[in-house]
């Protein structure tokens, strides 16, 4: 990736970091569980040599401790945290500072000595070869280049280890109700959709479906690799106000939102209710289940 492009992805996470823990840290946390919990069993499997469906496994069954687990992308280091009840260290990584600071805040009340943190860029990890026996990712490839990124990561796993990640698929119905009522409310307003964070769109234009997942991980040098598509994880939100919260937290659509003025943000809101509440259980709670696809390869 282009300084230019590394610059980008600072300055979109220094703009969402002080929001991350009030709005997005809940809901991100039910992923990073999931996944952690798949990779202990993916690990679980790959140590007996029975890893042959990692879409369908045994839930039960201890996951023996590897040596070092490396989450990409960390954040504020969720998954992290959660791969630190089957692995003797974990390493996150991360090119944002200011994340990076909420994640050792969390780390100190949580007492995780088993965990570090180090800002470094995915493309060029400050690990050895073969160093490292497990890598996770819970939405921390998709601003990378893949290509580059696929074959680093592929560097400093050791043979037969494990690579699992996720990343977002075809946007949900919750999220496009939501998209839909913004994009009108302020085209009204006559405000720009999105602030031009000049972000970098290798992923995305060319990881678009699972067969897209299969080739570039296996270009990269992994030698089995599974892919698929589902509603992996369901998040309930409390309320309408919940899901929006959770929105507008990710500064692509809070800095927009914040440049309309008070009329126009009630506007926007009502239309947002407007185009929730018909997802709404008779609680007023709504049913997050975004599709995903989940990755496992093997070095």
């Amino acid at each position: 990736m282009s300084p230019a492009g590394l610059e980008s992805v600072r300055a979109l996470y220094a703009q969402t970091a002080p929001h991350y823990e009030p709005a997005i840290a809940q809901p991100m946390s039910a992923f990073a569980r999931s996944l952690a919990a798949w990779i202990a069993r993916c690990v679980r499997e790959n140590a007996q040599g029975t890893l042959y469906d990692p879409f369908d496994l045994p839930q039960r069954g201890v996951c023996p401790h590897v040596r070092l687990a490396l989450d990409v992308g960390t954040g504020t280091g969720v998954l992290a945290r959660h791969m630190a009840g089957f692995a003797r260290r974990v390493i996150g990584v991360d090119i944002s500072a200011p994340m990076l600071a909420v994640a050792r805040a969390a780390l100190r009340d949580a007492a995780s000595p088993r965990i570090a943190l180090w800002q470094a860029d995915l493309h060029q990890l400050p690990l050895p070869r073969a160093s490292v026996d497990v890598i996770g990712a819970s939405f921390g490839l998709n601003h990378s280049a893949p290509r580059h990124a696929l074959r680093e990561l592929a560097r400093v796993l050791r043979p037969h280890g494990l690579l699992l990640c996720q990343e977002w698929s075809a946007l949900d119905a919750l999220s496009q109700a939501f998209d839909v009522a913004f994009e009108q409310a302020i085209e009204v307003a006559g405000v720009s959709a999105a602030f031009d964070f000049n972000l970098p769109e290798a992923w995305q234009a060319h990881m678009q479906d699972v067969e897209d997942y299969y080739t570039a991980f296996k270009a990269a040098g992994f030698s089995l690799v599974w892919a698929r598509e589902a509603a992996f994880v369901r998040v309930r939100f409390p309320s309408v106000q919940a899901f929006i919260a959770y929105k507008l937290a990710w500064a692509p659509r809070r800095l927009p939102f914040q440049a309309l003025a008070e009329s126009a943000q009630q506007a926007c809101l009502a239309k947002w209710q407007a185009a929730l509440a018909p997802h709404c259980a008779e609680d007023g709670s709504l049913l997050w289940q975004p599709l995903l696809i989940r990755v496992c390869a093997v070095r």
